[in-house]
């Protein structure tokens, strides 16, 4: 298996998770309609806790930095999501390794995939990404989350 799935998915506010104020929802099988996991539903409360969330963390972290210091962070994130794993000397490997590799690059390309997707609050990001033609999807605190992540599973 690629993956494991957890039975509850809550909200990702705040650098923690929490459960929703309005609903969860199931999420079911097509193939034999049995309930996978159970995933968490946001309000408007919600939305507005995650806006309040990255607000206060942009004042913490990013108040005091340049705007050129934050765009280059924005540029070196975009720098590491595009790096392919066939430029990795690790990819020239054999035997048991190999699996290994290809599981990082798939795990990579979801990350990316997860990057841009939920990358809604970050109205700018389609200069950065032009290529991508991503669609903006609202006010998400996720992508905090996915920037290190990117970069980490490069190493």
């Amino acid at each position: 298996d690629h993956f494991t799935l957890k039975s509850e998915y809550d909200l990702f506010i705040g650098g923690s998770g929490r459960h929703p104020r309005a609903a969860t929802t199931d999420t079911i099988n097509p193939a034999n309609e049995q309930k996978i996991a159970l995933i968490a539903e946001a309000n408007a409360a919600d939305v507005d806790a995650a806006a309040e969330s990255r607000a206060r963390l942009r004042q913490r972290v990013e108040q005091g930095m340049p705007a050129a210091e934050r765009a280059s962070n924005i540029v070196a994130s975009r720098a590491c999501c595009r790096r392919k794993p066939a430029s990795s000397p690790s990819r020239s490997s054999v035997g048991r390794r190999q699996g290994d590799i290809r599981r990082k690059s798939r795990r990579t390309r979801a990350r990316r995939r997860a990057l841009l997707h939920y990358a809604g609050w970050a109205d700018k990001l389609g200069y950065v990404f032009p290529e991508n033609g991503h669609v903006l999807h609202g006010v998400a605190v996720r992508i905090i989350l996915e920037l290190p992540r990117c970069s980490w599973s490069r190493g």
